[in-house]
């Protein structure tokens, strides 16, 4: 009968810690799927923050509230290459233009070893730079052709009329020193032509 109470007694140490262990092992799934769960969210946040304002600022490229301050289009863009870009653009629309630069900066420090800074200046002020996932801000610029420029140096005889603007994103964060394998990605093509069309 002691016997029998002994191995009734470890029995239920045994599936006691068993059951221990699994609901341990759950809450830590479950945290890290929360965790997971919650970079998705700030990648998709910072997606849309960066797009915003890129959108405002190329949309402007060549524009101007006063049309004889970019007489040709030749300086809608004044360098370009794969992952930077320098134009001119009325950003606070007074009929004066600003030069403005994205480009990609230096690589950010943390479990992503991709992701780099993400640059932004206008005219000589100081740069600002955002640390929001980006591994990939690239670009191709094309000729009325279609044909595909390699770099843009203003002024040149071929002047670009489509950027097309790639963006990728991933989390800033790591869980267990492993960072989620979410992303986010984006590509537009703009026409830089359209505000000299429009401005004539």
């Amino acid at each position: 009968m002691g016997s029998t109470t002994l191995l009734d007694i470890v029995g239920s140490l045994f599936i006691g810690g068993f059951l221990l262990l699994a609901a341990v092992r759950m809450n830590g799934q479950a945290t890290q799927n929360t965790f997971e769960s919650q970079e998705n969210l700030t990648v998709q946040q910072n997606m849309t923050s960066i797009i915003e304002n890129i959108q405002w600022d190329f949309r402007k490229i060549g524009y101007c509230q006063d049309p004889k301050q970019i007489k040709d289009p030749k300086y809608f863009i004044l360098y370009g290459d794969s992952d930077s870009i320098v134009f001119r653009a009325d950003l606070r629309n007074i009929g004066k233009t600003d030069t403005v630069r994205w480009y990609l900066g230096s690589k950010v420090p943390g479990p992503n070893p991709r992701i780099r800074q993400l640059c932004r200046r206008v005219n000589t002020g100081p740069a600002v730079e955002a640390n929001l996932g980006v591994v990939e801000f690239s670009m191709k610029y094309y000729d009325v052709s279609d044909s595909l420029m390699s770099i843009v140096v203003a002024p040149q005889a071929s002047v670009p009329q489509l950027v097309e603007l790639t963006l990728r994103i991933e989390p800033t964060a790591a869980y267990d020193t492993a960072y989620s394998k979410n992303f986010s990605y984006w590509r537009q093509t703009r026409l830089v032509s359209r505000n000299m069309i429009l401005q004539r």
